[in-house]
């Protein structure tokens, strides 16, 4: 990274955070009035800093005991009790029925029950009124339902109507049931470890008041409450709280901050490096951060914190300019940022990602008219209804009035949308940064420059035809952007314009000036029309990205030729620098100068073949030498797109070998 983008980072940091700190930071001054109730003020009372509001002591004693109370019983299985029961039950129901089936059965039938737990309820309820309970068992502690578990006298009732088939004496069933005994006894230590634990973690804190809560609306009357709210937010350690906020809130918008450039710098390496772009990214939202600041700034007297957003102003022309998937991923670095600040922060990262994402996905393609009142529609569509979901779930939404938050949800997508396609051509005029729509616009074959070089150098012009094609199609082959790819080969070899002659091209029996040249001039005059090119591009106020493609279509190349005509007719080789036969370059920045590269040498080196058969072996090689070069080391082609800008290359060139009929009859057959 350059001095150049160093500073342009540097200066878009500062200002970003300048910009927050300025609309976003909480009201610096202390809250410090006296009110008596019933008392009215012309204005709201906005918490500066959060603070929290105790119980009062009553309630909170009634909350602990109420706490204490809900604690569930606790019942621990007694692993003594069914054995001893087991040995003395059998016998009787034997010696009583006779029947060693039914006695045998009988005792199974209980032994699964006392397995499951039998309890008595009037020993839990001298300590316990609810109905929950907890198991405490040998491989640990279940949660269950008193209805759900064995009661002792359910259980002497199950055994008494099993043995109803016998007539016995009501005493004698009465002694057999009577020795059933339950095997969960009451743990009511335990249960009072489990109660202390849970109150000893119990909070005095009632609620917790947020930074920007309004405390008390324009004239409404101040309540008892109002001044209680008062009096905890004068106690509170405002200043030190408040420097511990602001320095927080900073922190995490550098770290987002930085985030979004480790994006740039890797993801977005073309914008990283131009230091145009990047200010254009970087006051995109800027501007977008500004307006909701704004925003908020002018509605939150009368509704609190909105719920809308500028976001769609930077989608939209993140969009445009630059990518639909950066402007996503913009989109939601920026709710992130706004949460940092709201009061219900996952409410604003919502609708602001939402309205943003839609704007960005549909907004981008700026050659369809209908694009922008779609992109509206959807950004406006997608945040009013996902505040209408937030709102049937019950999260807060922080809004005096559900209809003026829908209202304004539903004006800032036309707000920033409309502005964003209201200042493309400022933004484009300012940085030089250009949409499909300009590239669009000169990537036609009637453009002045180009109706001029079909007249003055008619090789060159049939030259970058076939250059524009190539690179064009490999465009879009590898996803690229295939209008710019197609213009910069139409445009690239403008500057032979100059002096047409030169250009081997351009030459119909007459004789190549440079064969009585001097290698040394004969490399000057070609070199310099990388630079004529750039002249007369700018002097048409071609695209900048046009014009960067102008510059870097040779890359900091060779003229082997000359350089080899000039070390043979040197008396010193040694003395024979590459640097007077080489382009100054720079290398292809973007993978539209790159293709148009590897498309002009291809161009010029098939021109001569007169049969397909040679045409792969050639673009192969002249996308290899290149790449070995390091001409493409700065514009992030991968191997796979090599490899399919291969093919492409080969289709297109083998296509213009067809197949012609030999003696065609000329004239009219039928004489």
């Amino acid at each position: 990274m350059n001095i150049r983008n160093l500073l342009s980072s540097s200066l878009v940091v500062a200002v970003f955070i300048g910009t927050f700190y300025l609309f976003f930071m909480p009201d610096k001054h202390i809250i410090d009035l006296e009110l008596n109730i019933g008392q009215t003020l012309p204005h709201d009372i906005v918490a500066p800093v959060n603070f929290d509001l105790p119980y009062h002591e009553q309630e909170f004693s009634e909350i602990r005991n109420a706490m204490l109370e809900s604690v569930p019983v606790h019942l621990r299985f007694d692993q003594e009790v069914w054995q001893p029961l087991r040995g003395r039950l059998y016998p009787m129901l034997l010696l009583a029925t006779y029947d060693s089936s039914f006695a045998m059965g009988m005792v199974e039938e209980l032994s699964s029950i006392y397995e499951e737990g039998v309890f008595d309820l009037d020993d839990v309820r001298e300590y316990y009124d609810g109905e929950q309970a907890v198991l405490l068992g040998s491989t640990g502690t279940v949660d269950r339902q008193l209805f759900d578990i064995n009661e002792i006298e359910d259980v002497r009732d199950i055994l008494e109507i099993r043995m109803t088939r016998w007539d016995f004496l009501g005493d004698d069933l009465t002694e057999i049931s009577s020795i059933l005994q339950p095997n969960l006894i009451v743990d009511d230590s335990s249960r009072q470890v489990n109660a202390e634990t849970i109150v000893a973690g119990l909070s005095n804190i009632d609620t917790t008041i947020t930074a920007g809560s309004v405390l008390l609306e324009a004239n409404e009357q101040v309540t008892s409450r109002t001044i209680e709210y008062l009096d905890h937010l004068k106690n509170t350690a405002m200043e030190d709280r408040r420097f511990k906020h602001v320095i927080s809130l900073l922190l995490l918008v550098l770290l987002i901050i930085g985030i979004a450039f480790f994006y740039v710098h890797d993801i977005m390496p073309d914008t990283w490096k131009a230091a145009n772009r990047f200010l254009l990214l970087g006051v995109i939202w800027i501007i977008s951060l500004a307006a909701t600041g704004t925003l908020w700034l002018a509605l939150k007297n009368s509704t609190g914190y909105p719920c809308a957003s500028l976001v769609t102003f930077g989608a939209a022309l993140t969009s445009i300019f630059f990518h639909r998937r950066h402007a996503v991923f913009f989109t939601l670095v920026f709710s992130m940022v706004l949460g940092l600040v709201h009061p219900n922060p996952y409410s604003i990262v919502l609708i602001s990602a939402v309205s943003g994402i839609l704007a960005s996905l549909t907004v981008w393609d700026v050659r369809e008219r209908r694009s922008v009142p779609v992109a509206i529609g959807l950004a406006a569509g997608g945040g009013v209804g996902v505040y209408l979901l937030l709102h049937m779930l019950n999260t807060p939404l922080y809004s005096s009035s559900m209809a003026e938050t829908i209202l304004s949800i539903l004006i800032v997508p036309v707000i920033g949308i409309g502005s964003a396609h209201a200042l493309l051509f400022l933004f484009e005029k300012i940085f030089g940064v250009y949409t499909v729509l300009s590239i669009d616009e000169v990537n036609k074959t009637d453009h002045p420059l180009l109706k001029q070089m079909r007249d003055v150098a008619p090789g060159t012009w049939n030259h970058s035809q076939t250059v524009a094609e190539l690179a064009g199609r490999a465009a879009g082959a590898i996803n690229a952007w295939e209008s710019l790819a197609s213009a910069g080969g139409y445009f690239h070899d403008i500057g032979k314009m100059v002096a047409p002659e030169l250009f081997i091209e351009n030459q119909r029996n007459t004789e190549n000036p440079h064969d009585s040249m001097n290698p040394w001039v004969s490399a000057k005059k070609i070199l310099a029309h990388v630079k004529d090119g750039v002249e007369m591009a700018e002097k048409a106020k071609l695209p900048r990205a046009v014009i960067d493609i102008i510059r870097q279509h040779h890359g900091v190349g060779l003229t082997k030729y000359f350089y080899s005509k000039a070390l043979q007719e040197s008396s010193d080789p040694k003395s024979v620098k590459k640097s007077n036969f080489s382009y100054t370059g720079p290398r292809p920045s973007t993978i539209e100068a790159a293709l148009v590269l590897l498309a002009d040498q291809t161009s010029s080196f098939t021109k001569n073949l007169t049969s397909p058969e040679g045409v792969a072996e050639l673009v192969a090689r002249v996308i290899d030498e290149n790449d070995l070069e390091g001409e493409l080391d700065d514009c992030h082609l991968t191997r796979r797109n090599l490899k399919t800008i291969e093919k492409v290359f080969t289709s297109v060139l083998e296509s213009k070998f067809y197949k012609r009929v030999n003696n065609y009859p000329i004239g009219d057959s039928n004489g």
